[in-house]
């Protein structure tokens, strides 16, 4: 799982996009009035200008004296004058500002006086999403989201890091999982315009396993994704649901509509977003490899000249580039596999998914039959989850058994069967690497048996089309199309799915 840090900048545009200002409808002074109410009135305008003067501030960045200012106007009587609307939103934006100024505690006291005078409001309640992940309260974010979702009368700008670290949260609260799935889905939650589909695919799946059958079909209808429906019709959970002769089912045909509905709706406006890396994905399982490169020609090559995208087109950039990696490596072109890895790992450092890029690195170099400089690699990452370390270990296990370093493959081997619960892929390629066949069958059947697994398992096992492996793959490579065949093995894919042939190409390339 890859680590997030919760950025209270992703919510500075929710807060900007309500009512910011505290100004407050002035009561027209009359000669009947008496002077204390025209001298109230004065003193109301100026509070309000005060508000305004704050905010601004905090806006702009500079919230330490934004801060102070507010901390003085949250305190005064005049507050309670307010409508309850400006009143909600002026504690609101103070919140925000005491937890840019890492002051948790009252950041939590005005937000909660927030929606003292806005009860249930997605804005606030979605401000406190990002103070809780800050202060690392997962549960209570989860929470929070969820009412956030179920009162919003649109759909939610919420980050989708931020929501697979809530994903990953949950994965053993199956209900809690399949209720913020829900809310999502039901608020029509989108990312940069394109359908969550490998989510709705884990809520039918969270629905299929707890009782909610009812609810399935409305789901599938927003899955129309070519790896998503493969998935669907491997995994005979879904075979009341599914009719694998219909050719809204058809993985191929659904891909060739997807690229085209990506073609319209991503590159006619030109923005690097992901549709365009959905698009590029695509265009990849379709084997159409030549025209992932003609898509990142450009970009690869402003790349290698030192420019370098804002961090918000990072995340999507290094994407596409690995997406390159993949195109380059299918068409044989290996002495540009690495650079192009490296120059997205570059890339992918200026956004929220940069370890994963290094560790890609890693990888490349192990399939190149570089496993010493992969180890290395590896060894330089730190502050790893416990999948990561895994991760991390894995390549260094056949670095060190490839040395005859005997402590350092103990120590790796170590490292993967006390982080094998949570990935088990992990364990499972360790004991391919020894040699292991029985043992490696015994964790894909574990993966085939566990509802949380059993999908990605199947997906693994169908038969696409697949190219030669690298130089450091093939023995790997051989004993995985081996623990394929078991017979133990088909016979657990029998019972909970199937197994189909595909013309198209899956990730692992190779398998």
């Amino acid at each position: 799982m890859p680590r997030c840090t919760p950025l209270f900048a992703l919510l500075f545009a929710a807060l900007t996009s309500t009512t910011a200002s505290a100004n407050v409808p002035r009561t027209p002074t009359s000669p009947s009035q008496p002077p204390s109410d025209a001298a109230m009135d004065a003193s109301h305008a100026a509070y309000a200008q005060q508000w305004d003067t704050a905010i601004e501030q905090s806006r702009s960045g500079n919230t330490l004296a934004a801060l102070i200012a507010m901390e003085r106007l949250m305190d005064s009587p005049l507050l309670a004058d307010f409508d309850a609307e400006r009143r909600g939103r002026a504690a609101q934006f103070a919140g925000w500002t005491a937890a840019m100024q890492k002051q948790p505690v009252l950041a939590r006291r005005y937000l909660q006086q927030a929606l003292l005078a806005l009860p249930g409001d997605a804005s606030i309640l979605t401000t406190l999403v990002s103070l809780d992940l800050n202060d690392d309260q997962p549960a209570a974010a989860v929470e929070h989201l969820t009412q956030a979702l179920a009162r919003a009368d649109s759909p939610l700008a919420i980050d989708h890091h931020t929501v697979s670290y809530l994903q990953y949260h949950l994965r053993e609260q199956p209900a809690q999982r399949m209720a913020l799935l829900q809310a999502l889905f039901d608020n029509g939650w989108k990312i940069a315009g394109t359908e969550p589909t490998g989510l709705w695919l884990d809520l039918a799946t969270l629905q299929a396993d707890n009782g909610r059958g009812d609810a399935i079909p409305a789901t599938l209808a927003r899955i129309d994704t070519p790896a998503e429906l493969i998935r669907l019709r491997s995994d005979k959970r879904f075979d009341r649901y599914v009719d694998r002769h219909d050719a809204r089912f058809d993985p191929v045909k659904a891909a060739q509509a997807h690229l085209d509905t990506l073609r319209v709706s991503g590159l006619l406006d030109g923005d690097l977003d992901a549709r365009l890396v959905d698009f590029s994905s695509t265009l990849l399982m379709l084997d159409r490899n030549e025209e992932v490169l003609a898509l990142t020609d450009d970009l690869a090559e402003a790349v290698a000249q030192g420019q370098a995208p804002s961090a918000a087109k990072a995340e999507w950039l290094a994407w596409l580039l690995n997406s390159r990696v993949a195109a380059l490596r299918r068409l044989g072109r290996t002495d540009e596999v690495l650079e192009t890895a490296k120059l997205a790992a570059r890339i992918g450092a200026l956004g929220p998914d940069g370890l994963e890029h290094q560790m890609n690195v890693a990888f490349v170099l192990s399939s190149l039959g570089k496993t010493q400089e992969a180890g290395a690699a590896m060894a330089t990452l730190s502050d790893l989850s416990g999948y990561g370390q895994a991760a991390q270990a894995v390549i260094q296990f056949a670095a060190a058994r490839q040395r005859g370093d005997a402590a350092a493959a103990s120590a790796a081997r170590a490292v993967i069967v006390a982080q094998r619960k949570d990935a088990r892929l992990f364990h499972r390629e360790m004991l391919l690497e020894e040699g292991d066949l029985d043992g490696a069958a015994g964790v894909l059947i574990e993966q085939l048996r566990s509802p949380l697994e059993r999908s990605d398992a199947l997906a693994s096992l169908q038969d696409m089309r697949v190219y030669p492996s690298l130089p450091g793959d093939v023995r790997i490579d051989a004993a995985w199309r081996e623990l394929k065949q078991r017979a133990d093995v088909q016979a657990e894919v029998s019972r909970v799915g199937r197994i189909e042939r595909y013309d198209l190409v899956g990730s692992a390339t190779s398998r």
